[in-house]
């Protein structure tokens, strides 16, 4: 009995309702955690930014001599943190903007952002191993200087605590990312319509050889049976 014709418009209507919900649903569940991604790296933008301010500050009235290592990784470690913190939500935000208005498939930009935020979970775990490296100084010498204070000592120490924070955010966007990237990818315009259709293709070719080389078995099989 030969298969019934079904229209795709059929198809179509018949399975937009769930797949629209649950594109909707994973669309809304990436924007949230990009957003409390985003509140969490504002926080640690502001805090190691101060940091990175108070010590230089502090650098320059010690008159600490430029042969003096130790004070280098720390300030490089709250500057460049922050200042790659900043550019990951920015750039982040462009591209996922620019895709959802689009309409275009994942192409580089989605790619890299799923890489970068890989690659940022450690980098803000290294700052925070720098960072924390510093805090025996930090509490034995800078604490008593009249530039440094109690109120420096509460941000740096909030800067080491909230570079870990970032670097756990950081796992858990990527994984959201990783796992939603097909899901959300019609909602977000992030699907590549055309790749989509060439693996069905394949898929239903691949199908069909198997179905004919059954077939030719079979077929084998019953002249084998009638010659018997």
């Amino acid at each position: 009995m030969a298969p019934k014709f079904v229209p795709d418009s059929v198809m179509q209507f018949a399975s937009r309702p769930e797949k629209g919900a649950e594109g909707e649903c994973r669309r809304i569940m990436l924007w949230i955690f990009w957003t409390f991604n985003l509140l969490i790296n504002a926080v640690y933008c502001f805090l190691t930014f101060l940091t990175a301010y108070n010590l230089l500050k502090t650098y320059n009235e010690l008159k600490v001599e430029y042969s003096n290592t130790a004070w280098h990784a720390p300030i490089a470690a709250s500057i460049l943190g922050g200042l790659m913190v900043f550019m990951f939500n920015v750039l982040s935000c462009i591209i996922l903007i620019k895709k959802t208005i689009n309409r275009s498939g994942p192409g580089f930009g989605y790619g890299f952002i799923m890489a970068w935020c890989f690659v940022m979970a450690f980098f803000t775990l290294l700052c925070g191993l720098v960072l924390d490296s510093f805090s025996g100084t930090v509490a034995s010498d800078l604490a008593s200087e009249p530039s440094w204070g109690a109120i420096s000592t509460g941000v740096y120490s909030g800067t080491v605590v909230f570079c870990f924070v970032c670097m756990g955010f950081y796992v858990v966007f990527f994984i959201c990312l990783a796992v939603f990237s097909r899901g959300i990818s019609k909602q977000l315009g992030l699907f590549d319509k055309a790749y989509d259709d060439k693996m069905k293709q394949e898929m239903a070719a691949m199908g069909g050889r198997r179905g004919q080389s059954n077939n030719n078995n079979m077929n084998m099989n019953n002249s084998g049976n009638q010659q018997i």
